[in-house]
C-alpha cells in the first residue's frame, strides 16, 4: 500500500523483493548500478502457508508460526533498507484469509516494511515481467505459465507486455491438500484431481486458443523441478513434454504414495510435486501444448524490475490510471487542474503532517484522475460508482490496498464523509481526502479558471485557507461551497477556517 509517512534515506543502490507464496516464501536482493540489476542473494523457505488455510478462511497456528519464523530471518537481512527499496507481496493464500490484518501487522513488524496483498491479475503481470527479463521475447506471442502453491497464472503476451492474464484457483499445495491429504496416491484420486483442474481451466480455454502463441515458457518451482526430473531420468533434454509428465504421474501411480524419491527432485518439494505435475499436465492437455521450456526467473524478479521502474519514475501504475481515465472518458484537462491544486495545497502542509509528498502526491494525482470515472454510469451519486469501479477493476501495478485507498478517496471527494465506508482510522488518508475535496471545490467550474494564490496551513486539527479578498468577492459560489465544506469537516473533528487577506 502507499506508505504516506515521510521517508528518509538516500537513494539506495540495493533493492529487495519478497514473495509470500502459498508454498514457499522467497526473498531476492539485487544491486542496481549502471542501469543494470545484479542479483546478490536469494533465500527460499518452504513454509507451506497454504497447507494451514482452513475451510473458513483462518490460518492455523502451525502455519502461522512457520511463516513468522521465516519472516524473522528475512527481516534481519532487510530491516536497514529504506522502504522505497523493498517490495513485499502476498499471493493466493493471503488473498484467501478471511481477516489478514493481524497477519500483515505481525509480518510488517518482523520485516520492517509493509506487506501488500496483490490480485491474481497483478501476480500474473509480475510473473510475465520476470520471465521476459530472463528470456528475451522473440517474434510473435508467448505463453507463460506459473504454478504456485494456491493458484496458477497463465499469461499471453508479446514483447515485454502481457495481453491476456488469468489466475486459476489451482496450485500444487491446494491440489495436494484436497486430493492427497493422507499421502496416498490412487488412480481414482489422480483422475479426480485432473478433472478438477480441467473444470478450472474450461471457462478461459477459448480465450487462449483463439489468440494462439508461438512459444510456451514455465516459471515456478514445480515447472523447474519437472524439467529437472525429466532430464535426469533421461526422458527429455530438459524440455517439458506431455509424455514426460505422464511418466512422472505413472511413477507415482506405481508407488502409491507421495513420498516417491524421484531422481532430480529435492526432498522439500517431494510432498507437493505430484499436485503441481497434475496441474501442469491438465494445462498441457487442455491447451494442446506440445512443449515448454523452464525459465529461471518469475514473480520475485518481476517485482525487482517493477520496483526499479518506480524508483526511476517509470511507474506502471501511472499508465494504468491514465488508461482507466481514458476508458471512462474523464475530462483530463480538468483532472490536471484538480491535481495541480491538490499538489499546491499538499506541498504547504506535508511537512507539518509528517507526510511524504512524493508518495502522497502520486496518490492525490491518481485520485484526481479517477474520482470522475463514475460519471460514465450516472451523475447521481457518481462518487459511489467511481469507488466501486476503482476498487474492482484490474489496475496493473496496484496492490489491493492501494486500489482500496484510491477508491476511498473517490468515495469521499464530495458530500459528507462516508464514515461507515471510509477508513477513518487511517489519519493520513483522511487528511489527503480533505486536500482532494478542497482541490475539487476550487476547480468545480466547467471552464478552466485560474485559481487564486492559496495559502494553506494547519495547526493540529485546525486547517486555515487564506485567499485574496478580491477573489472572495468575485466567487460567491465557490465561497459558499467552502463554507459548506467547513461544516462537513467539523463532522469529522476538524476545523476549516476561510480567511480573506
Amino acid at each position: 500500500m502507499f506508505n504516506l509517512s515521510r521517508l528518509f534515506g538516500a537513494r539506495a543502490s540495493h533493492i529487495a523483493a519478497i514473495d509470500l507464496g502459498s508454498n514457499s516464501f522467497h526473498m531476492i536482493v539485487a544491486r542496481w548500478e549502471n542501469d543494470q540489476l545484479t542479483l546478490l542473494d536469494k533465500l527460499r523457505d518452504p513454509v507451506r502457508l497454504g497447507w494451514g488455510l482452513t475451510e473458513d478462511g483462518r490460518l492455523d497456528d502451525e502455519a502461522r508460526d512457520r511463516a513468522m519464523a521465516c519472516l524473522d530471518r528475512f527481516g534481519e537481512r532487510l530491516r536497514d533498507y529504506p522502504s522505497r527499496s523493498v517490495r513485499i507481496v502476498g499471493t493466493k493464500t493471503l488473498r484467501s484469509i478471511e481477516d489478514s490484518s493481524a497477519f500483515l501487522g505481525d509480518a510488517q513488524s518482523r520485516l520492517g516494511h509493509p506487506v501488500e496483498i496483490i490480485s491474481g491479475e497483478e501476480e500474473a503481470r509480475l510473473v510475465y515481467l520476470g520471465v521476459a527479463h530472463c528470456i528475451a521475447p522473440g517474434e510473435g506471442r508467448r505463453m507463460v505459465v506459473d504454478i504456485g502453491g494456491g493458484s496458477t497464472e497463465v499469461i499471453l503476451g508479446q514483447g515485454m507486455l502481457p495481453e491476456l492474464k488469468e489466475s486459476l484457483s489451482m496450485g500444487c499445495v491446494a491440489l495436494t491438500k484436497r486430493f492427497f491429504y493422507d499421502g496416498k496416491v490412487t488412480d481414482k484420486l489422480i483422475k479426480k484431481a485432473r478433472l478438477a483442474c480441467q473444470q478450472e481451466i474450461a471457462p478461459v480455454l477459448d480465450r487462449f486458443i483463439d489468440q494462439g502463441w508461438q512459444e510456451v515458457l514455465g516459471a515456478s518451482g514445480t515447472i523447474k523441478a519437472a524439467a529437472k526430473v525429466c532430464e535426469q531420468n533421461g526422458w527429455t533434454d530438459g524440455t517439458i513434454t506431455i509424455e514426460g509428465l505422464k511418466k512422472i504421474i505413472k511413477a507415482y501411480q506405481d508407488h502409491g504414495k507421495l513420498d516417491l524419491n524421484l531422481k532430480g527432485l529435492s526432498s522439500d518439494r517431494e510432498s507437493v510435486f505430484l499436485g503441481g505435475v497434475i496441474v501442469l499436465t491438465s494445462i498441457f492437455e487442455s491447451l494442446g501444448i506440445e512443449k515448454m521450456l523452464a525459465a529461471d526467473w518469475a514473480l520475485r524478479e518481476g517485482l525487482l524490475y517493477d520496483l526499479k521502474g518506480r524508483l526511476e519514475n517509470r511507474d506502471i501504475r501511472q499508465e494504468s490510471v491514465d488508461a482507466l481515465a481514458k476508458r471512462f472518458h474523464v475530462n483530463i484537462p480538468k483532472a490536471d487542474q484538480v491535481e495541480q491544486t491538490a499538489r499546491v495545497l499538499l506541498d504547504q502542509v506535508a511537512e507539518a503532517w509528517g507526510m511524504d509528498n512524493v508518495e502522497a502526491g502520486k496518490l492525490l494525482g491518481w485520485a484526481a484522475r479517477l474520482y470522475p470515472v463514475g460519471l460514465d454510469i450516472s451523475h447521481t451519486d457518481y462518487h459511489k460508482h467511481s469507488a466501486y469501479i476503482i476498487d474492482n477493476v484490474d489496475l496493473a501495478g496496484c496492490s489491493k490496498a492501494e486500489q482500496a485507498q484510491l477508491a476511498a478517496l473517490a468515495l469521499a471527494h464530495r458530500k459528507r464523509f462516508p464514515l461507515k465506508k471510509f477508513p477513518m482510522d487511517n489519519t493520513e488518508l483522511v487528511l489527503l481526502a480533505m486536500v482532494l475535496r478542497l482541490a475539487v471545490i476550487f476547480n468545480r467550474a466547467q471552464k478552466k479558471t485560474d485559481n487564486p494564490p492559496i495559502q494553506f496551513s494547519v495547526q493540529k486539527q485546525i486547517l486555515t485557507l487564506s485567499v485574496p479578498g478580491q477573489w472572495v468577492e468575485s466567487n460567491p459560489l465557490t465561497l459558499a461551497d467552502l463554507e459548506t465544506e467547513a461544516g462537513y469537516v467539523k463532522d469529522i473533528g476538524y476545523q476549516l477556517d476561510i480567511v480573506a487577506v
